[in-house]
């Protein structure tokens, strides 16, 4: 059973989804992208690059039973504590020469000891691996005031480390801890879903 660190600011879910899961998921995303124009989200992305889909908790069951399962929301509430609040339920998929960012925090800087504010999960749909843009990350981050202030800003870090794992892996982490995508240097896209939630006020 997968257990959040606070020291590091991650866990990793290994197995999350297994292979079939994974299939159904993918196939739930065409479709979506294959739904007619006045079907769509108005902040779907199908352009060249890395295309998006939004609200997918909503606009599928298959994706909603995904967020919904207790092994990944245990994590999540280790985190920002119960009851969390969903915010972002997305689907981002690189393609080759595309994904790199600087390395960020999912919410504001995080410039004392408060309770953490927001959590991310990014669940693999193929293989995370070194030459395809896996999410880069600095370990402890979250809970230093001198790389928060830095987010945004950073290309890199030389203490940060990579994501990697088989499709259907899920990697939850502290929306304070610096990371960023790497640029997918593959032949081959890199989709995942993107999931956040939110401390319950």
């Amino acid at each position: 059973m997968a257990r959040y660190d606070p020291t590091v600011g991650y866990a990793i879910i290994e197995r999350f989804l297994d292979r079939t899961e994974v299939e159904a998921v993918l196939a739930e995303c065409d479709r979506l992208f294959n739904l007619a124009p006045e079907q769509r989200h108005h902040r779907d992305k199908f352009s060249h690059g890395t295309r998006h889909l939004e609200d997918l908790s909503a606009r599928s069951e298959v994706i909603a039973e995904i967020v919904e399962r207790v092994e990944l929301l245990d994590v999540v509430a280790a985190i920002v504590g119960p009851n969390p609040t969903p915010q972002v339920m997305s689907y981002r998929c690189p393609q080759p020469g595309f994904g790199g960012q600087k390395l960020h925090a999912d919410d504001v800087p995080k410039l004392d000891d408060a309770p953490e504010l927001a959590a991310t999960a990014i669940v693999a749909l193929v293989d995370f691996a070194s030459d395809n843009g896996s999410t880069r990350f600095v370990p402890g981050s979250h809970r230093r005031p001198d790389l928060q202030r830095s987010a945004g800003s950073l290309e890199s870090h030389p203490d940060e480390q990579v994501f990697l794992g088989e499709a259907g892996t899920a990697f939850v982490y502290s929306g304070h801890l610096l990371h960023a995508g790497g640029e997918n240097r593959s032949s081959a896209d890199r989709p995942a879903l993107q999931l956040t939630w939110r401390r319950q006020a």
